[in-house]
Formats: structure tokens, C-alpha cells, sequence
């Protein structure tokens, strides 16, 4: 299951540029998605959370500031994690234009995962285009400044390579179950503690299993938590925040607005107002 607002658009055949698909959902545990093929460029962009995705036979295990490129007619499939699951926005374009575009940028489908610290920027892009759907030539335009914009941030990336998913070490699922029981208090070294190894090795271990650190990895479950809680609930933002571990509703807030580009407070009204009882 996820929570989704998506477009999809047929631009017209001559098009140098044209928007084939744009959203962003919030996903739940284990969601998947394919196997899938697509006759156009597609930009998915991790706002929160964690999963993997697979293309070529080979897996990614990817994670909030991530993102992964997928070229015409090539089949893909992703899954979200099921104690993190991501949250993440996506673009799909097409045209002569656009090919020439993907060509300058570093990404292609023998690269394409990258890194990128344009979590606001990037979330703006995809949220104009949602917000002004392509009705005429203006919005149509507008939507191609954003498109443009997007690829821009898009070109600041660093591209990595050889990114595979490895085998979880058992000392981190350990790890991980402990934090699930303890998100209020956990922090690098009790998980340490917890399945009794020394913090710089689980760390290495961690960085192998997900790319992140055991402090990098509990931040993630929290906000990802936090996410669902204001899904899910009516628990006031003072005690969502307690319950995923921040002492302090301000600082979760800045944390929370870093992640999705949007205050506790309006990401839970809108929500609602997409989803009305």
C-alpha cells in the first residue's frame, strides 16, 4: 500500500520536452512496484526512509538524499523497507530534448544511483507540477521551468557506483529490532551495547547492510516514524515528537521540514485533505 499523488500526461509526439508522469508518495512497509518498463526517462528522488531498488539483475539498497535513474524500455523494480519505508518524488519526461539533456548528466542506466543534498529544492520542483496540473500552454511551460530546474539540481549530483545490496549481518537486524523497541532513547552506542560489538564495528557493518551510519540509520526510523504517526493518529505534534525520540517539538519540526520541505503541521493537513474520511 502507499499514499500517492500522481499525474501521468501524453505529450504530443513532436515535443523536444514533455512531462510524462509526475508524484510523490509516501509508501508503507514493504510496498513494491514492478517489474516495470516505461517508454520515457524516470527520476525518483528519496525524501525519507529506505529501499531497494533493481535493474539489471542488480539491487540497490538506497536511503534518504538517494536517488535512482531509469532509462526507456528498461526494466526495474523496487521494494520499501519494511521498518523504513521511503517516501520519495518522481519525474518522467520525454523528447528529443530531454534525451540530449540525460546525456550531458553523469547518470545513465550503467550509473544510476546518486547522491544529492537538494531535498527542498528538489521536492519544490515535483510539488509545483503537482499543484499547477498541464491544462494549457502556461502551465505547460511553467511545468518545463520546474522540469528544468529539477535536471539542474539533478546535475549537481555525485553519481555512485557499485552500489549494491549485501546481505544484512544479523548483529544489524539485532540492532535494528532493538531500536524498534527503544526509539525514544536509542542512540549509536546503546544499540552497540545491545548486540554486544564494539560501536566503530557495527557502524562498518552498517554501512555495508544500508549505506548509513547506526546514528545516520536511527534518524531515519525516527522521522519515518514520526511520518506514520502523523498519518495515522491525532496524537498532538508535542507528543508525536516525544514518541519518536525528540525532546523538543521545535527541534523536530527543523528536522521534519529538512526532510519533506514542509512543517508537521502541514504535511498532516495535507494529507488529510487528500485522503478525507
Amino acid at each position: 500500500m502507499e499514499k500517492a499523488v500522481a499525474f501521468d500526461y501524453s505529450p504530443e509526439k513532436e515535443s523536444q520536452l514533455g512531462i510524462t508522469s509526475v508524484g510523490r508518495s509516501d509508501t508503507m512497509a514493504g510496498h513494491r512496484f514492478g517489474p516495470a518498463v516505461r517508454p520515457y526517462y524516470l527520476i525518483h528522488y528519496i525524501l525519507a526512509g529506505s529501499g531497494t531498488f533493481q535493474v539489471n539483475g542488480v539491487d540497490y539498497h538506497l536511503h534518504s538524499g538517494q536517488g535512482f535513474f531509469i532509462e526507456p524500455n528498461y526494466q526495474t523494480y523496487y521494494i520499501a523497507d519494511e521498518l523504513t519505508p521511503w517516501s520519495y518524488v518522481w519525474l518522467g519526461f520525454t523528447g528529443s530534448y530531454a534525451t540530449a539533456l540525460i546525456q550531458q548528466l553523469a547518470i545513465s542506466e550503467q550509473t544510476p544511483i546518486f547522491n544529492n543534498d537538494h531535498y527542498y529544492e528538489l521536492a519544490d520542483c515535483v510539488n509545483q507540477i503537482i499543484q499547477h496540473p498541464l491544462m494549457n500552454t502556461a502551465t505547460e511551460l511553467r511545468a518545463n521551468s520546474n522540469l528544468l530546474r529539477f535536471l539542474s539540481l539533478i546535475a549537481d549530483s555525485t553519481v555512485v557506483s557499485g552500489h549494491r545490496a549485501t546481505q544484512r549481518s544479523p548483529y544489524v537486524d539485532r540492532a535494528i529490532a532493538y531500536l524498534a523497541q527503544h526509539v525514544t532513547t536509542a542512540s549509536a552506542d546503546q544499540l552497540a551495547q545491545a548486540v554486544n560489538l564494539d560501536r566503530s564495528y557495527l557502524s562498518i557493518l552498517f554501512k555495508q547492510a544500508t549505506d548509513l551510519t547506526p546514528g545516520q540509520y536511527i534518524r531515519n526510523f525516527r522521522i519515518t516514524k514520526a511520518r506514520h504517526l502523523l498519518e495515522s493518529s491525532m496524537l498532538p505534534i508535542e507528543k508525536v515528537a516525544q514518541q519518536c525520540g525528540y525532546d523538543h517539538a521545535n527541534s523536530f519540526t527543523r528536522i521534519f521540514k529538512q526532510t519533506y520541505g514542509m512543517t508537521p503541521r502541514k504535511y498532516r493537513r495535507q494529507v488529510r485533505e487528500q485522503n478525507p474520511k
